[in-house]
């Protein structure tokens, strides 16, 4: 009889444990995307602008669809794919890595979207809407790769 109500208190105990263990999860868990969006507002940004580089990219001449549109293009995806890598990563040092690898798709988009813009594939108000995101995506990186470079840890760098 004591062996049962040992068993039965077992049980009880690793049903509160179980218990506890997803009420704290469930606490931790964000409520909403408003709660974790700073955690991921690169990635967020980086899809925004992907989604409104996508209508004027569709705008690019049909010469040109495979070349400088497909190079902008790729180089979005690129940056969605680094960012989702980067928070895999176990290390800073290795997300810092393809931070870095980050802000220079970045560059490189900028300067292929100055080009489309030069060619009059991107208009200048397009330009004026779309290089305003794409310097907030660099600033939000550049303060990402400080802090995993350990600028803001007081190490002396």
């Amino acid at each position: 009889m004591e062996e049962v109500i040992k068993m039965d208190e077992n049980k009880i105990a690793s049903v509160e444990s179980e218990a506890q263990d997803l009420n704290q999860r469930l606490v931790s868990t964000p409520k909403n995307f408003e709660e974790d969006r700073p955690k991921y507002i690169i990635l967020e940004k980086t899809k925004a602008l992907y989604t409104m580089l996508h209508s004027y990219l569709e705008l690019f001449p049909k010469s040109e669809k495979f070349t400088l549109r497909q190079k902008i293009e790729e180089c979005v995806l690129e940056c969605i794919r680094l960012l989702v890598l980067q928070n895999y990563q176990e290390t800073d040092e290795e997300r810092r890595k393809l931070i870095l690898k980050f802000l220079s798709e970045i560059y490189l988009m900028e300067v292929l979207i100055q080009q489309a813009v030069i060619f009059k594939y991107i208009s200048y108000d397009g330009h004026g809407k779309i290089m305003p995101l794409i310097r907030e995506i660099n600033s939000f990186s550049l303060s990402r790769y400080k802090n995993l470079s350990g600028f803001m840890k007081g190490d002396g760098r």
